[in-house]
């Protein structure tokens, strides 16, 4: 009975080294610095470790096989995003206009046409300005009559006159419209132009990224 007891014994200590080393060459350490600043080692993070950043470290080798680095505060967060959306924005955008023009002339033939068909719109509202102005000038000269012969202006001419005021707002802000999507043309084109030629994206918040804004 004693001789069984000390080989169970033996046998527990033998199971024990095993999974002892099983461990050690499966699992993975972590190193950390304590709030003292001291190196520690573990299986496992305390909590709140994580966020403070941590290396993971091979057990048998010391071998550090992964390092996180600590979390950053909300504000450099938020600009680290901003700059990665802004970079691969601007790898897309890169990629668009590769897509689509093949030399620097392709970038000015597109751009002179995109100028052409704003310059016909431009000059299509600007005719049917002119006549809605001459419109406006006879229901004038028509109310001026009836007022000059003491007649009350009717209520049609006045409505007209009401109408024909929004008919030339509204052409009139057409064309300033019109007249800013060929301003936003040249920026656009010359903004690809650039970047075709250059065919890279600047690091985000950098003095070459101001100069390709």
């Amino acid at each position: 009975m004693k001789r069984i007891s000390c080989l169970t014994a033996v046998l527990v200590i033998v199971a024990a080294g095993h999974a002892g080393a099983v461990r050690a060459a499966t699992a993975v350490m972590f190193e950390y610095e304590n709030e003292a600043g001291d190196p520690v080692y573990s299986y496992t993070l305390p909590p709140g470790q994580a966020e403070r950043g941590y290396r993971k470290v091979d057990p048998v080798t010391g071998q550090v096989l992964e390092e996180v680095a600590p979390a950053l505060p909300p504000e450099e967060l938020a600009a680290k995003l901003a700059r990665e959306r802004a970079l691969a924005a601007c790898e897309d955008e890169l990629d668009r206009i590769y897509q689509l023009y093949g030399t620097e002339r392709d970038i000015d033939y597109a751009l002179n046409e995109a100028l052409a068909s704003l310059e016909t719109r431009i000059g299509q509202l600007q005719a049917n300005l002119r006549q809605a102005r001459r419109e406006q000038g006879r229901l004038r000269n028509q109310a001026a009559e009836a007022e000059r012969a003491g007649r009350e202006v009717s209520q049609s001419l006045t409505d007209n006159l009401a109408r024909s005021q929004s008919q030339i707002a509204t052409l009139e802000q057409e064309i300033a419209q019109r007249e800013q999507e060929m301003d936003d043309a040249r920026a656009r084109y010359a903004r690809e132009l650039e970047r075709f030629r250059d065919g890279t994206c600047p690091e985000p918040g950098t003095v070459a990224d101001a100069g390709s804004r």
